[in-house]
């Protein structure tokens, strides 16, 4: 058999040139490497099945994903490194269930090891001094023939198709003689080496008992005959981005690197941003990424890894604290292309907090990427302002801050200006990016005692706005002590109590089994009444926030292969996706523009079983204005989010009720314009 002694993937097609003819002739697979995901087997279509139904066997070493926190914990004792590590594993496997374009081929990874075609295990450094990336491959016949490689691919689709990241190989063959039969041999006691543990700088562990058995759970129940290569083509792990995208990137660029990407839920633009990101991270530099809370970090965490896997990951915040040691953050955002493509996903709150700050090397050398911009227009979260980058890119479907006008400032002058065009939420569901919606609005009354204390707050809103100046347009200037009072004024409507009965009311009427629902809450306790509600009715809720103490992959996997009402809090101001989602009820009903546009946005995405999304909406409105005065700002608010919400569903009827109800109490439906103050999370580390 002849070899080249090299393979590029843009030139010479290593996986149908070089692997799957490997595997044709081998009966042993020796691999060691940094990252594996079980794409490769689809890659290379029926060669590997042939390879395992001929008796093959595979041995791979790889690195798990583990954070600085859990490379020290693996350092006290076995068992809490059998844990830390089962943990792990484990919610890696149900995020790849869970994902659509991983699924298929994890059931094969699954199958190939409960046929114990393959065996794995796992490599961290002795020194805990990042991960074991090393990438050797040593292939056997049965007649002693022996073929090695060295390289830059993964076990990945990224790895070793043409159309993944561009890489390259060396190969050895062992009837060649001389040096390369030397290399093979060298390759292989290497290798049998770390199998064995004999290499002192490399600790190797067995694949913990606990996750082996969740992975065979998924294993295909035809056993490895049941494997349809032909059925189920790999995912293409780089994207090729859309015309909006490549777009924007351009007007980024010819902006000196500066703007804000102004796209709707739904649009791509965490994708977009990380075409940015991987090019400035390919010339080796490093990048900040800003996120506002834990479940965007571990979102954007998964993003990286697939779209990004050679540069270096930190994370900082949500209980990642690795960065505060040993001089790393500094290291990690320092000048110099020989340090290579590196990369810091933090929380806002951390990044803003004098201890990062400092560490961090800014300069023209620097990337800054901030998600869902207009939170960092806080006052805690603007002191990040203070760290000097080349190039900065903000994304938001609505980058102002409602209510905060030096804010909003603030943010146009650290990043720039939009770049245009600006895509709306109906530019996605024309362009198919989001799915059309029914909507629903349900009216409710505050209780006799809600509405007390709303007039009550009233009262001290007027008196405090009265002792206040006006400003340079003749507008009166809002204390942080009126915008404290406006908020909870405003959670007054969100917690209504009268919503409690009205959630139940529409559940038991409305949610069939098998469906998605979302009932989104204002807070802890509204969930838990949620909740015990509808457990008293028999129903089976499921609990999904960024607090919870169970697993939050292994509940969205759940919660996508079997539906039932999902009750959380905030997820759809995060940017989390939950694509699965075709109802949702809205219980906290926010009075800011931008909060109740990307939460809409967030129902209306895209999942192969969902034709359109249904929205249920509480609308907190007065008796009678007659009696219930101080309820006309609380009106007004309620009637501009419903009627936006009516004016671009399929059903027309809800709008025209909304502006009957407008009309009757006096109110213009064309003079209900953008209202609302932001309510910043400043807490989540």
């Amino acid at each position: 058999m002849v070899f080249n002694t090299e393979y590029r993937s843009l030139k010479e097609d290593p996986a149908g040139a070089f692997y799957s003819r490997c595997l044709h002739s081998a009966t042993t697979y020796k691999r060691a490497v940094g990252y594996f995901r079980s794409s490769v087997y689809l890659v290379v279509g029926p060669s590997v099945v042939a390879f395992a139904q001929n008796g093959g066997r595979i041995r791979l070493i790889c690195s798990p994903e583990l954070s600085p926190e859990d490379l020290d914990g693996i350092a006290s004792g076995y068992a809490k490194r059998s844990e830390i590590l089962r943990l792990r594993l484990v919610a890696d496997i149900d995020r790849m269930l869970a994902e659509e374009g991983t699924s298929n081929s994890t059931r094969v990874l699954a199958s190939l090891v409960a046929a114990s075609v393959l065996d794995v295990r796992l490599a961290v450094r002795a020194d805990r001094k990042g991960l074991y990336h090393e990438k050797i491959g040593v292939f056997g016949d049965a007649r002693g023939n022996k073929v090695s490689f060295k390289g830059s691919a993964n076990e990945t689709w990224n790895g070793w198709h043409a159309d993944g990241n561009f890489e390259s190989i060396e190969v050895f063959c062992s009837w060649r003689g001389g040096l390369e039969q030397e290399r093979v041999r060298r390759h292989e006691e290497h290798f049998d080496s770390l199998w064995s543990g004999r290499d002192a700088a490399i600790d190797v562990f067995e694949f913990p008992e606990g996750a082996l058995n969740h992975l065979k759970k998924a294993a295909l129940k035809g056993g490895l005959d049941a494997v349809d290569v032909q059925d189920n083509p790999p995912p293409s792990g780089r994207r090729s981005p859309l015309a909006h995208q490549s777009n924007a990137i351009s007007g980024w660029v010819a902006n000196g690197y500066r703007g804000i990407f102004e796209h709707a839920t739904g649009s791509g633009k965490t994708y977009t941003a990380i075409l940015a990101i991987r090019d400035h991270v390919d010339e080796g530099k490093p990048a900040i990424v800003l996120v506002p809370s834990k479940l965007l970090l571990d979102q954007w965490a998964d993003e990286v890894r697939a779209e990004i896997p050679r540069a270096a990951l930190l994370l900082a915040g949500a209980g990642h604290t690795g960065w505060k040691s040993g001089g790393r953050l500094s290291a990690m955002t320092a000048d110099g292309k020989n340090l290579g493509g590196r990369l810091v996903l933090a929380t806002m709150q951390t990044a803003s907090s004098e201890a990062f700050r400092s560490q961090v090397s800014g300069g023209d050398h620097l990337l800054v990427v901030v998600d869902e911009v207009h939170q960092i227009g806080s006052p805690s979260n603007a002191r990040f302002f203070e760290i000097e980058a080349g190039r900065r890119l903000g994304l938001s479907a609505t980058p102002q801050r409602y209510g905060d006008p030096d804010g909003t400032q603030a943010i146009f002058d650290y990043f720039g200006n939009v770049i245009p065009p600006t895509i709306t939420l109906q530019d996605a569901i024309k362009a198919g990016r989001l799915v059309e919606y029914e909507y629903y609005p349900h009216a409710i009354n505050l209780t006799a005692a809600e509405a007390d204390e709303w007039a009550e707050i009233s009262r001290r809103i007027r008196t405090e706005v009265a002792r206040q100046p006006e400003d340079g347009v003749g507008k009166k200037v809002l204390t942080e002590k009126v915008k404290l009072l406006l908020i909870r004024r405003s959670r007054i409507a969100k917690k209504a109590a009268k919503k409690l009965d009205l959630a139940r009311e529409i559940v038991r009427s409305e949610f069939a089994t098998g469906q998605h629902w979302l009932l989104y809450c204002e807070d802890a306790d509204q969930l838990c009444g949620v909740m015990s509600a509808l457990k008293a009715d028999g129903f089976d809720p499921i609990e999904y926030h960024s607090s919870m103490t169970s697993d939050r992959d292994a509940t969205m996997a759940w919660f996508r292969t079997f539906g039932g009402p999902l009750v959380s809090i905030r997820c759809l101001d995060e940017g989390v996706d939950i694509p699965a989602v075709s109802h949702a009820l809205i219980l906290a009903s926010s009075q800011n523009p931008r909060q109740f546009i990307q939460r809409r946005g967030r129902v209306l995405r895209k999942s192969s079983e969902k034709m359109f999304a249904v929205i249920h909406d509480a609308i907190v409105v007065p008796i009678t204005l007659y009696d219930d005065p101080d309820q006309a700002a609380l009106l007004r608010s309620e009637l501009a989010r419903s009627i936006e919400f009516a004016d671009h569903a399929i059903n027309k009827m809800a709008g025209a009720e909304l502006r009957r109800i407008a009309a009757e109490v006096g109110i213009a439906a064309g003079d209900l314009a953008d209202y609302g103050l932001e309510e910043d999370n400043d807490d989540e580390e």
